[in-house]
């Protein structure tokens, strides 16, 4: 394991763990009379200072980037960019399903990436070939040729960049279905495409994905052997409309999505 992964993992640990325990103070925090949207904005700082202050220490050269904070560390080598809480509605719940993620950066392109789910404490993480790790064992891409019998993971359009999205997901949902397919919803990019990189998922597809969401995983299931690329078959994925899958169902469920969800 690199040592870069090392301090990675630690700091997002630490703040893990300060998250759980934060959760479980949500409905009284709500019952005080503070909004969802204010705890996490609390929460989701808290996590970033206790991965910033392990930076921090181990990396003083390094620039640091956080979702909320923004910079809060300029450097001359890497820049670490951190995202605390990705999924914020479910933790906004009280419900599990939300990310930590964070990526490494040398002249803009990506050297290690980490993603951790804070209440399954599933730890998956890149290096620059080295392959990609969950919970230090090896993983690599599943193997599915075609759409029956694969296990697939979309968003639900509910936001509103999503929702002009929604009438195609819907038939695209309908499509896989016929061919024997299973979907699942993920309110967390990363998580999705993280599984694909482990063979949990069999594909998995976003819309309108911010960079900072993409990061991370997109390098991990990279490393696993993924393909990603946009929903027009060309490798810029800037506008966020994005499919990661096995090389084989790349193939097969591209032109399903460029059929109903690329809007030009």
């Amino acid at each position: 394991m690199q040592p870069r992964i090392n301090i990675a993992l630690k700091a997002a640990r630490s703040a893990a763990e300060y998250i759980v325990h934060s959760q479980e103070k949500l409905l009284f925090d709500k019952e005080q009379g503070q909004s969802a949207d204010q705890v996490y904005q609390t929460v989701c700082s808290g996590a970033e200072r206790s991965i910033v202050y392990h930076l921090e220490k181990a990396y003083p050269g390094d620039t640091i980037t956080t979702r909320l904070q923004g910079s809060v560390q300029n450097g001359t080598e890497g820049e670490w960019i951190i995202d605390a809480i990705q999924g914020q509605h479910l933790f906004s719940r009280g419900l599990t399903g939300h990310v930590i993620t964070m990526s490494y950066l040398v002249a803009g392109k990506v050297e290690h990436a980490i993603v951790l789910n804070p209440h399954t404490k599933d730890e998956f993480f890149a290096s620059k070939g080295r392959g990609a790790y969950l919970n230090n064992s090896r993983i690599r891409t599943g193997t599915a040729r075609g759409l029956e019998n694969a296990t697939l993971a979309a968003q639900f359009p509910a936001t509103e960049r999503t929702k002009p999205y929604l009438e195609g997901q819907l038939a695209v949902l309908a499509s896989i279905a016929e061919h024997g397919a299973r979907a699942v919803m993920q309110d967390a990019p990363a998580l999705m495409l993280a599984n694909v990189a482990a063979g949990r998922l069999d594909a998995a597809w976003g819309i309108t994905l911010q960079a900072w969401e993409m990061q991370a995983p997109f390098f991990i299931a990279q490393e696993a052997g993924c393909l990603f690329g946009a929903f027009n078959g060309s490798t810029n994925v800037e506008s966020g409309n994005v499919l990661c899958a096995n090389p084989r169902l790349f193939k097969v469920l591209l032109p399903l999505l460029k059929k109903h969800l690329d809007l030009g």
